[in-house]
């Protein structure tokens, strides 16, 4: 997990692109267009709206890009796992949860 303060959102996604991985990323926003420009621009296998990155469904493709994904090439069959699959859950609303997960601390 990283924590890394921006003054806008797209500063956040500039920030998060940068990075080597991109297996999950999320928006807390009560806001459709802040959510349709992340979705449109976050380069991450797994992106949610005002929900938690953990538990992944595992009805929903599971994968990510940059160093997350394998992006290895290989006969008939590659186009099913070369492409850019994105998986996607979100909530209407922003609901942070009652208590902190085990080990994290404000």
């Amino acid at each position: 997990l990283q924590v890394e303060w921006v003054d806008s959102l797209q500063e956040g996604i500039k920030a998060a692109n940068n990075s080597r991985y991109g297996l999950s990323a999320g928006l807390l926003s009560d806001r459709d267009a802040s959510w349709q420009e992340f979705i449109r621009l976050i380069r991450a296998g797994i992106v949610n709206l005002n929900r938690p990155l953990t538990g992944a469904s595992g009805a929903a493709p599971f994968g990510g890009v940059g160093a997350s994904g394998n992006y290895r090439p290989g006969a008939y069959y590659a186009a099913d796992y070369c492409a850019y699959p994105m998986a996607s859950m979100h909530s209407d609303t922003v609901a942070l949860p009652a208590t902190l997960a085990p080990g994290i601390e404000l």
